[in-house]
């Protein structure tokens, strides 16, 4: 558990793609063409033969996502060249939040999506990082039992978790459908060439719901060899960067990003607002 490297505080800049303001309704979208009707004495398949490969059905299809009404947005820009205005409206829907101080803005939109995609993997590299590191540094305690994460550490994340809370969920939605195109392609060029982002999103987030929360102080031991701190549990230790990143919050802080959390899961999964 690295003192400088910290995935906690980037549960909100991580997440804030994913959600979605005040009126709402489906999102219009064009109706697909009608299948063809078939064609009398057409002849039928060759028996015998294995089916063409299909794309997996979707879980949550984005065409179910509910979003809010809006005016004609402007063509979206390449994927390349979307920093940008991904940046803005990223910023629009947490009532105009710097997040430059959050987020690595260059390359933002595929950093988000190989940092979502790694959260339930055992390691993040840098080079997908998608947020700046936490400041200060990692609050241990140390006593005659052993080093211990200060229970106070939970603190250096508490901007982050208010922003995520505060975050319009509805606008926000609408924010990640409208750059969905973009986090699509982003997906597939990690090698997800067959799979949907929003499935691959809900998963991940069910995943960080099912985070342990365990009551501190939670003790520590030191790597050797290299200066940073690893829980002593194996099975924290072992845990996953998304898991990780909830256990350090602390408690009362996890839950409430799982409640945001839950919300979030909600909207993308389809699921209108109530009321």
């Amino acid at each position: 558990m690295s003192q400088r490297f910290h995935y906690g505080p980037w549960l909100a800049a991580a997440l804030v793609v994913a959600s979605g303001l005040l009126a709402w309704k489906f999102y219009p979208r064009e109706a697909g063409p009608a299948a063809p009707a078939a064609v009398a004495g057409a002849p039928a398949a060759a028996p015998g033969l294995d089916p063409a490969p299909t794309t997996p059905p979707e879980a949550y299809p984005i065409e179910d996502v509910p979003v809010l009404p809006a005016a004609a947005a402007a063509p979206l820009p390449p994927l390349d060249q979307s920093d940008a205005e991904a940046l803005a409206a990223l910023s629009a829907a947490a009532g105009g939040a710097d997040l430059s101080s959050l987020l690595r803005v260059e390359f933002l939109v595929p950093r988000l999506v190989a940092t979502i995609d790694a959260l339930p993997r055992a390691s993040l590299t840098q080079n997908i990082y998608a947020a700046r590191p936490v400041a200060g540094r990692l609050a241990v305690t140390e006593g005659a039992d052993g080093a211990r994460l200060d229970p106070g550490n939970a603190s250096r994340y508490a901007p982050a978790v208010a922003l995520f809370e505060a975050v319009d969920s509805r606008q926000l939605v609408s924010a990640y459908v409208r750059f969905y195109p973009l986090l699509q392609q982003a997906y597939r060029d990690l090698g997800a060439a067959d799979r949907s982002f929003n499935d691959r999103l809900v998963e991940v987030i069910d995943h960080l719901l099912a985070a342990p929360a365990p009551e501190g102080p939670l003790a520590l031991v030191p790597v050797p060899d290299k200066p940073r701190w690893a829980f002593a549990d194996p099975r924290l230790e072992g845990a996953s960067v998304g898991h990780k990143a909830m256990i350090r919050l602390g408690p009362e802080q996890s839950a409430r990003v799982k409640a945001k959390l839950r919300e979030l899961r909600a909207l993308l999964a389809g699921q209108s607002p109530a009321g």
